[in-house]
């Protein structure tokens, strides 16, 4: 048998596969934002919010007005902080801080992945591994990059850090992790709501798994309490403003539903391009973790869709990424090297993986294939993206109803968009335009009476009315009760298409054509 090679070797080996897995994550994760020229697809109250904070001299406002209403400032804003710091630190133009932070700041957690990933599984290159295959995975990179990823991908640093700290304070105790985990866990409490939640509970599970002892019980509660007190002048400012309503109406807008975790054994909400590979490796993984009684990993990739199934698939690529290490690292290449190699009678692959690493060629083609593989899936994914961000058609007629129609005038927005959260029109015209989407349902998650559910609704009547005729979209204004002064069409293709839609509203003696360029039209409703 050969001796075993220094242990520097083998951290230089997982350095060397972290790092150049890192790097392809880093390109994919700047390639939308370099392709769409503008913040990728959603950002546009965020936006809003930001510039209430720097027009307040970064004194947190009460309200924050957008798309004609008054929306109470109680989102946490440690995200608009940053974003807006790097815009007046570097002279950015804040529309172009929102392009950079997101996309940046996705980096960075996919960093903090690694310390996290290397502690549960007990392995560097375990951690290395589970990195990259994070790192890859599209559902990492898609609601990050986003313009609203000024929130979710510092909260999701956040919360990597304090599920890192957590783990260490409850398996080796030291002042040190206990005032980590308290810093780090008033990050993500400040950064992003859902982030806290499930942060929270899977803290939780860290607790129950390793810390239920008289110290365990005494740290958790004194992180708990550190948290509290720092994140608390925030919340008594907009207690004070609002009270509880506007937390209590947006707990109502997770979309629970007792089946949320069927979708976790699919592996399809990883969002994987090709073949499934790296879901399919973590369906072994997770077969290989239940069968050595590893369940914190189970319990990481099942809890999310009980906390908060809304962003649950994010937060499950988490248990999925590791678990997909597991299966590679102790099921794959090990079988790789005995299908190549004669030599592994006395095999100790969880000890020497680096070694046979090396001797193999077949284990050197296995993980290369694999991560080229997953990086080719993550170029394909994200290629959607100047689809559904704003094109410069839209731009420009946005800059077009912005200069010639009266300020807060009411627009129906057709899109024919298929998901409300990334309806890239309907959420920055009211930015760009100066005008009120009537559709829209970004800020109504803090709004009473469910207006955020029933905002939904009317946003999926009127978008099923695209490809149908004008009958269709005053019906639905009827029954909405929605009042409109304008209507705006846009879609791919629309200049050399014949919507039904257009056209209908062409023939019609009611509306007028006031701009028709690319694939955006405006009709002014009356004659």
């Amino acid at each position: 048998m050969t001796d075993k090679p220094p242990a520097v070797k083998q951290q230089h080996l997982s350095l060397l596969i972290l790092s150049f897995g890192l790097l392809l994550g880093a390109f994919v994760r700047f390639l939308p934002t370099l392709m769409v020229g503008y913040p990728v697809t959603d950002g546009g109250l965020f936006y809003e919010m930001v510039e209430a904070l720097q027009a307040n001299q970064y004194v947190l406002p009460a309200f924050v007005s957008y798309n004609g209403i008054e929306i109470p400032f109680a989102y946490p804003p440690l995200g608009f902080y940053i974003t807006g710091a790097v815009s007046d630190f570097t002279h950015m133009p804040l529309i172009e801080a929102f392009r950079w932070v997101p996309a940046a700041s996705s980096i960075l957690f996919t960093i903090a992945f690694y310390p996290l990933a290397s502690t549960m599984l007990r392995s560097e290159f375990k951690g290395a591994l589970a990195t990259v295959f994070f790192a890859l995975l599209p559902r990492s990179i898609s609601w990050y990059v986003m313009g609203g990823g000024v929130t979710r991908a510092p909260g999701t640093l956040f919360m990597l850090l304090t599920l890192f700290g957590a783990c260490k304070l409850f398996t080796q105790p030291s002042k040190k992790y206990l005032l980590l985990t308290i810093l780090f866990g008033s990050g993500v409490v400040l950064s992003h709501p859902e982030a806290a939640m499930h942060t929270a509970a899977l803290c939780a599970a860290m607790w129950l798994f390793y810390g239920r002892s008289k110290e365990g019980m005494k740290n958790a509660m004194l992180t708990a309490l550190g948290i509290l007190l720092l994140t608390s002048p925030f919340f008594a400012t907009v207690i004070a403003h609002h009270g509880l309503d506007p937390y209590l109406n947006a707990a109502q807008t997770g979309f629970q539903s007792p089946l949320a975790w069927v979708a976790l054994l699919t592996g399809s909400f990883a969002d994987e391009k090709f073949v499934t590979l790296i879901s399919a490796l973590a369906l072994l993984g997770l077969i290989a973790a239940f069968l050595r009684r590893e369940f914190l990993l189970i319990v990481f990739l099942f809890l999310p869709a009980a906390i908060d199934p809304r962003s649950a698939a994010s937060i499950s690529t988490f248990a999925w990424a590791m678990l997909a290490a597991i299966a590679f690292a102790d099921i794959v290449l090990p079988g790789v090297y005995t299908l190549t190699k004669k030599d592994h009678t006395d095999l100790d692959f969880e000890e020497n993986w680096h070694i046979y690493f090396m001797k193999s060629a077949g284990v050197k083609i296995a993980l290369s294939a694999l991560i080229f593989y997953a990086f080719s899936g993550a170029m394909l994914s994200v290629q959607v993206y100047p689809k559904i961000s704003l094109t410069k058609s839209d731009r420009d007629a946005m800059a077009w109803v912005a200069e010639n129609v009266p300020s807060q005038s009411r627009f129906v927005i057709l899109t024919g968009g298929s998901e409300a959260f990334s309806d890239s029109v309907s959420e920055w015209f009211p930015v760009l335009g100066k005008s009120v989407s009537l559709a829209a349902i970004q800020g109504y998650e803090w709004m009473p009476d469910n207006l955020f559910q029933k905002r939904m609704a009317d946003y999926y009547r009127l978008q099923a009315c695209m490809n149908r005729t004008l009958e269709c979209v005053e019906e639905w204004a009827s029954a909405s009760g929605q009042d409109f002064d304008y209507i705006l069409v846009s879609q791919d293709g629309l200049e050399d298409s014949e919507n039904p839609l257009v056209s209908s509203l062409k023939e019609s003696a009611n509306y007028t054509p006031l701009y028709e360029k690319g694939d955006a039209a405006v009709f002014r409703a009356g004659k």
